[in-house]
């Protein structure tokens, strides 16, 4: 019996889930890429000058929006699980490492937070994670499914109290003066938020990587503090979700459930499009969530109802349309490609900040303001078309990604040889 883990050999690994890590980039890197060229509570409708910006306004919110993060998010629970399933078969112990493992992910998190672009999910990913590893890791999968429907419905019922909230002060006496202190919160807030969001625009537009980083630091402590109790249930039902995938066994045994990924694409799927065509044809803009007393009214709540349980199914579906594509032989060859994309997902992920920050920035080309909504989505499908042959090219030759090979190195403590062994010379 093995008294330690090494990393995951590629024979091992679980095809399928690459395939999917390698569409899910994909997908982040569209979302991120209009935030990569401006400040992160600015919304989107401000850079559509044009049809084509509308257009792709409207297909990135009913196509993309929250449906992917969410799928990285299954995707680490589930991977967690096997994980934890590899170090019990082998009788090692698996909370210590997996507790190096977040802290590694978390120093990765706060770094890239700080140096590169502020939109991180690592750190939350981390912080999250040690909350699945102490509290959910042998629960049962009915247990993990009640959990998840619970954590998705923490923001819906918080946001359901404060839009009640406030519609009743809205009906209160006007000598009594509730809701007009109440407007004035949000006034003085709005306001502090639109003279940081032109101050955005300035320094990093124009400044240096001192200028910029100061300023980063800055943005990311209060991004965290604005939208971790938002994102951070969220993230963890999914979490969740993907614990119990694997204990379900849906992808180490995926044909004794192709009837769980038919039934999700007879009922996930349609029902998913149309939540989340509600939320993209009403305008939802979830970074302006709460900025103004009267974001807070039924409209908002409903989108946000639709977004929430739409974007789950959608990416349920996502998983079910991909697992049914990689049964047939076509679609195997066509998604295979994508696996080498999502062996290196985190050195792929990392590369969307150093690469368009460089082009936002002003220490790269200085582009931040300047980068349309249709513009954005070309240049992400750009960055993704390259990234494809130069990761395929990059796991011929090595066994993990750059950034994998020092988490792994660090996780494991031992020093993990990168490059792939050559076999020996035949004998003449």
């Amino acid at each position: 019996m093995e008294t330690t883990l090494v990393p995951t050999k590629p024979a091992e690994r679980i095809a399928i889930l690459d395939i999917l890590r390698g569409f899910a980039i994909f997908g982040v890197l569209v979302v991120n890429t209009f935030y990569f060229f401006n400040p992160f509570l600015v919304p989107p409708e401000v850079a559509i000058s044009s049809i084509a910006d509308r257009t792709t306004h409207f297909i990135i919110n009913f196509l993309f929006v929250a449906k992917f993060y969410t799928l990285f998010s299954f995707l680490f629970g589930l991977g967690m699980f096997i994980q934890m399933k590899r170090a019990q078969d082998k009788g090692v112990r698996f909370v210590p490492l997996y507790l190096r493992r977040l802290l590694i992910l978390a120093i990765f998190g706060f770094a890239h937070g700080v140096l590169l672009w502020i939109g991180d999910i690592l750190l939350i990913y981390a912080v999250t994670g040690l909350a699945l590893l102490l509290f959910f890791r042998n629960c049962k999968p009915r247990t993990l499914l009640i959990w998840a429907i619970i954590l998705i419905s923490l923001p819906l019922i918080f946001m359901t109290i404060s839009v009640g909230s406030i519609e009743l002060a809205r009906t209160a006496p006007a000598e009594t003066g509730i809701y007009e202190e109440i407007e004035a919160s949000f006034t003085t807030a709005t306001q502090q938020i639109e003279a940081d969001i032109a101050n955005d625009y300035d320094v990093y537009t124009n400044g240096n990587f001192v200028d910029i980083t100061a300023e980063r630091f800055s943005d990311f402590i209060n991004l965290l503090l604005t939208i971790a109790w938002f994102s951070a249930p969220s993230v963890l039902a999914m979490f969740l979700l993907g614990v119990r995938a694997g204990k379900r066994e849906w992808f180490t045994t995926p044909a004794e459930h192709r009837t769980t990924f038919r039934n999700l694409l007879l009922w996930a799927l349609p029902l998913g499009l149309i939540l989340n065509f509600y939320v993209a044809i009403t305008g939802f803009s979830q970074n302006q969530l709460g900025l103004s007393a009267d974001s807070f009214n039924w409209m908002m709540l409903t989108q946000l109802f639709a977004l929430n349980i739409g974007s789950v199914l959608l990416c349920l579906s996502y998983i079910a349309i991909i697992v049914q594509l990689c049964n047939t032989a076509n679609g195997a060859r066509i998604l295979k490609p994508l696996a080498p994309v999502g062996r290196m997902a985190l050195s792929n992920y990392l590369t969307h900040s150093i690469v368009m920050t460089t082009l936002a920035y002003g220490y790269g080309f200085g582009l931040f303001g300047s980068v349309g909504l249709a513009l954005g989505f070309l240049m992400s499908i750009v960055l993704y078309a390259i990234q494809i042959p130069l990761s395929n090219w990059w796991m011929r030759r090595f066994r993990f990604g750059p950034f994998e090979w020092i988490w792994r190195t660090l996780t494991y403590g031992t020093f993990q040889s990168i490059k792939i062994a050559e076999p020996p010379p035949t004998m003449k």
